[in-house]
């Protein structure tokens, strides 16, 4: 595609204003003629006015509408994250109670009586010395 140069857009635009200028001299010589356009832009701005508001009515109801069907399908997906992270929490807690804490004692049991038998092994040996 080619592109215009400035001066193409230039005297595009004079030729536009100068159309304009002339539409406006041939209104100004001829009311009757301008009382009826402007009349018929009423008609017409008015119309456009309707339509605009029937549009915005429809609109503002489609909104509503998919604001309700969002709350319809998030709802489900919201509670069934809720029932999970309660899931994880009871199994977390589970396994806490039941599993980690007594590996843990067991654990520290162990560690205790491996370092008593490391004492009494330096306390036996330091006697037989």
């Amino acid at each position: 595609m080619r592109r215009w140069p400035p001066i193409a857009w230039s005297l595009l635009g004079l030729v536009a204003m100068a159309l304009f200028v002339a539409f406006l001299v041939f209104l100004y010589m001829h009311p009757a003629t301008a009382a009826v356009l402007r009349d018929i832009l009423i008609i017409a701005l008015t119309f456009q006015l309707i339509l605009l508001g029937a549009a915005m009515i429809f609109l503002v109801y489609r909104l509503i509408r998919l604001v309700d069907w969002l709350k319809q399908e998030i709802q489900p997906i919201l509670q069934r994250a809720q029932e999970t992270v309660d899931t994880v929490y009871g199994t977390s807690a589970f396994l806490g109670r039941r599993l980690a804490r007594p590996t843990i004692e067991a654990a520290s049991v162990a560690a205790g009586v491996a370092q008593a038998l490391r004492t009494l092994i330096r306390l036996l040996r330091s006697r037989s010395n």
